[in-house]
């Protein structure tokens, strides 16, 4: 068997595994996550690579080079999934990072080319249901926070903290060998294989994706419009002070906002109301409804497509906010800047492909452990497989084929830049 399908094997063993139907749960810091972090370090072994876990259970696989002192040509991604979730979602990008390097140590390091070490790291959590915000593993792998800045945030599903679910894993653990925290001065470049959470790469017949960027976030989790309750039929249209009307008009103002931006040739823009409801104490069919509570998330890949898209909001709520006489609440306001990621690396992700024969297309993505290495000063990129049925649900799927051309692209770009 080939590293390909042998790492292939343990994908779909560990799905096995970790099944909860109607899906697949790995919680951060839970049995389940643990469990896949075993299974790789126990097929890390049978490899003869060595597996070191840092304090926080972060896997770090090291293939010295011909310079074995050298900063190393990294890979690698997530081991946890949402509730009810895929199976690959992070795992075939630790899965892919592990292929490279085991097959490179078969191979050996000089008869791969590998001037500099090639390392595979398999992170935790870095999926944001479990303690309420994203990649905390990568953030405590890299130093970008401590065990004492996030170690109290709260798991929804068991009301334990960080800290405590760690420990209860065993971690810190004292007297075993531990892997080094990641920097730019130990870590040359990183590179990030996924599957594509969205059908472009599939309506398209693509098999892989070259990220250009992490869209960056602004988001209003528990904004409310105020109105005035009334008699549905006794008031008039212009007496109305209508919450749902007003919220509604703002949402279509948006998606028309959006539908001309890729009228226009500009498709980075998305925006999603996730939550839209009225009060079930006070709502009732005749009664004009004084009250909604919802959300707004915009995402863009550029900084000024995402600010110009906050002002359109902002504006627009204080337009409508006066057209009908109610009270926009956004609430508090969270988000991210968006990352561009490395053209330098884009290009030869994009060369190692041509090599393979493989077809590719630019195009973003969405939050992943990259944004924290570009964060830490690393050169750093994507590549995106495509795969069916979308991703965060038990029907996310992914092609042998199209993962070994993924795993192909990854492994050309690796070992040039390891060269």
């Amino acid at each position: 068997m080939s590293a390909i399908e042998r790492v292939w094997a343990l994908v779909e063993d560990i799905g096995r595994r970790t099944a909860d139907p109607p899906g697949i749960t790995r919680p951060a810091w839970g049995e389940q996550e643990e469990l896949a972090a075993d299974a790789v370090c126990d097929f890390a072994a049978r490899e003869g690579l060595q597996a070191l876990r840092d304090p926080f259970g972060n896997i770090s696989m090291l293939l010295p080079g011909q310079d074995p002192g050298a900063p190393a040509v990294t890979s690698g991604s997530h081991l946890d999934t949402v509730p009810h979730g895929g199976n690959y979602d992070g795992l075939a990008g630790v899965a892919a990072g592990l292929a490279v390097v085991a097959a490179a140590k078969s191979a050996g390091a000089k008869a791969a080319g590998a001037a500099v070490p090639l390392r595979a790291i398999a992170m935790r959590c870095e999926e944001s249901p479990w303690y309420g915000t994203a990649y905390l593993g990568s953030q405590l792998m890299l130093g970008l926070s401590t065990l004492d800045d996030i170690g109290s945030l709260v798991r929804f599903d068991n009301g334990r903290t960080l800290r405590q679910n760690a420990e209860a894993l065993g971690y810190p653990r004292r007297g075993a060998p531990v892997a080094p925290r990641l920097n730019k001065d130990n870590v040359r470049s990183f590179l990030e294989l996924h599957i594509e959470q969205g059908p472009l790469l599939e309506t398209e017949a693509i098999p892989v994706g070259i990220a250009t960027a992490v869209r960056g976030n602004v988001r209003f989790p528990n904004a409310r419009c105020v109105g005035a309750y009334a008699h549905s039929a006794a008031l008039p249209r212009r007496f109305r002070q209508d919450a749902v009307l007003a919220v509604a008009q703002l949402m279509l103002a948006v998606d028309e906002y959006w539908a001309r931006r890729i009228a226009a040739g500009d498709e980075d823009f998305v925006a999603t109301f996730g939550k839209f409801s009225t009060d079930p104490a006070l709502h009732a069919m005749t009664k004009v409804p004084g009250e909604v509570t919802f959300s707004i998330n915009i995402g863009a890949a550029s900084k000024a497509t995402q600010d110009e898209a906050r002002g359109f909001i902002l504006d627009l709520v204080k337009t409508i906010a006066r057209e009908r006489n109610v009270v926009f609440e956004l609430g508090e306001e969270v988000g991210t800047a968006p990352t561009p990621l490395n053209e330098a690396m884009l290009l030869l992700l994009e060369d190692s492909a041509r090599a393979s024969g493989i077809r590719t297309r630019r195009m973003p993505t969405v939050g992943h452990d990259t944004a924290m290495f570009m964060r830490a000063g690393i050169p750093a990129a994507m590549i995106l497989v495509r795969n069916q049925n979308g991703s965060h649900n038990p029907h996310e799927a992914l092609q042998a084929d199209d993962f070994a051309a993924g795993v192909r692209v990854l492994a050309g770009a690796m070992l040039r830049l390891a060269a």
